[in-house]
């Protein structure tokens, strides 16, 4: 029992309104997860650093300025001294400083790599906002799977609640001889299957409050709850091939794709320029001071001059990286096949979802209309003896499932809605915005405020004498 009391005390605690706290929002919890998520943080810092690349491929084609030099102690030996030739055993000290530019004229491969590597700069930022997309979706679901689990485990204790008055109902009737023993042990069969439905829902809900809490750093209990006017039964607004075709011109991470073919294409082109000769403009100057110890080499030199490179073999390293090159060009047409596919796809998918979940919502709501009135019946039917406590707490368990999956099929309605934006390449900051209007932060998820039957229960039945018993059908 003791592992049990964290979840307990959750339990205890959702019994509370969550308004009475300042409720965290969509658009809080997503401002803080851009601050905190430890994974957003580093997909900011990836993108930032690839946007070095074209910086360092521009290099290649600006001006390269180098300087050195030398300070060194010499001593000559030589066989035959002659010192009318400065040929004698001496020793001196020898300083040189050296300074070169080059400036390169044709380099065909370092231009087409420099043409790469903005194409993949460019794709790197169309794969960041593909990125940033899939966060706003992961952070969204994390958020709606929280208010989702804490509504599933209310109606789960409503459940509890309920079945547990009609134990207590039933072993009261059974002691002034109303009802069989065979009763009490169904309704505590009954009662005990719902508090182990109970703790995996508190279960779920510890889980889910965790998932939030590791993206936005903050252990919040309170949040705006989805509104119950939220408009979570319209049809999308446009055709299913009108998405798709979106998603297609506008998808990021199938802009991505088609710009890295292209980065691929110029990395082929790159590869290729390597049998190319190069020509460069190459400049020196020379400072040479021995203190006049060798007269010849005294003195500053300066020199201009076009530096020709041919390369004529390399053991076969060009023709291996132009086939390499291919490869890969091959590669990144495919993916840029791939992501159409799946973008297309999972376009698709999601426009079914949110039509199917619109349909849902009205017929999960209309369930539990059914499910209610139901209830009511099966109820009354007991108390004049046409139906038996295994049907009441039936049809009390229909109840609460068809509330169950009213509450699952809105926040269905909601995540897959921003799938389908995600999908088309439209999820953007100003959609949390909007969703963040559906919310409502001084709302509450407790157990009798979404489920006020629980108060119209009936009380025990009264002790023989004071009433007629009640006929039971056998």
């Amino acid at each position: 029992m003791k592992r049990l009391f964290p979840l307990r005390t959750l339990s205890y605690c959702l019994l509370l309104p969550l308004g009475t706290a300042q409720a965290m929002d969509l658009q809080q919890a997503y401002q803080d997860a851009l601050r905190y998520d430890a994974g957003w943080a580093s997909t900011r810092e990836q993108y930032a650093a690839s946007e070095e690349n074209a910086t360092q491929a521009e290099a290649a084609l600006l001006p390269q300025v180098s300087a050195s030099g030398t300070l060194s102690s010499i001593h000559i030996s030589p066989t035959e001294q002659f010192p009318a030739f400065g040929l004698y055993n001496r020793t001196y000290t020898n300083k040189l400083a050296t300074v070169q530019a080059m400036q390169p004229l044709f380099n065909g491969q370092a231009w087409a790599s420099y043409h790469a590597a903005r194409k993949a700069n460019s794709a790197a930022t169309a794969q960041f906002e593909n990125d940033k997309q899939k966060f706003m979706l992961k952070l969204a679901s994390a958020y709606f799977d929280v208010l989702r689990a804490r509504e599933n485990l209310v109606y789960q204790q409503a459940q509890e609640k309920a079945i547990g008055r009609q134990l207590e109902q039933t072993q009261k009737r059974f002691e002034v001889g109303l009802v069989a023993i065979t009763e009490v042990h169904e309704a505590q069969a009954a009662f005990d299957s719902a508090v182990a439905d109970r703790i995996s829902a508190e279960t779920q809900v510890s889980s889910a409050e965790l998932n939030l809490a590791t993206l936005t750093g903050k252990d919040q209990q309170a949040l705006a709850i989805l509104r119950s006017d939220a408009p979570v039964d319209q049809l999308p607004a446009h055709s299913e091939t009108d998405w798709s075709t979106l998603a297609v011109q506008e998808n990021p991470a199938i802009e991505a794709a088609r710009l890295q073919m292209q980065a691929a294409h110029q990395q082929v082109l790159a590869a290729r320029a390597g049998h190319l000769p190069t020509l460069a403009l190459v400049g020196n100057w020379q400072d040479a001071n021995t203190s006049g110890a060798n007269p010849f080499i005294d003195g500053r030199t300066t020199s201009v001059g076009l530096q020709l490179s041919v390369p004529l073999y390399e053991g076969g390293l060009t023709q291996s990286q132009v086939r390499q090159a291919l490869d890969k060009e091959n590669a990144a047409r495919d993916q840029l096949d791939l992501a159409q596919r799946v973008a297309v796809q999972s376009t698709r998918i999601s426009y079914l979802s949110v039509a199917t979940d619109a349909a849902r919502v009205k017929a999960r709501k209309q369930a539990v209309s059914s499910s209610a009135a139901a209830l009511v019946a099966t109820e009354a039917g007991y108390d004049v003896g046409t139906r038996d406590i295994v049907e009441v707490m039936q049809a009390q368990r229909d109840l609460y499932a068809a509330k169950s999956a009213y509450a699952n099929a809105r926040y269905d309605y909601v995540i897959d809605g921003l799938r389908l934006k995600a999908a088309a390449g439209q999820l953007r900051d100003i959609d949390i915005s909007q969703l963040n209007t559906w919310l409502d932060a001084k709302g509450s998820i407790d157990v009798d405020t979404l489920n006020p039957e629980i108060q119209q229960m009936p009380a025990s039945p009264k002790a023989p004498g004071t009433t007629p018993p009640i006929p039971r059908h056998r």
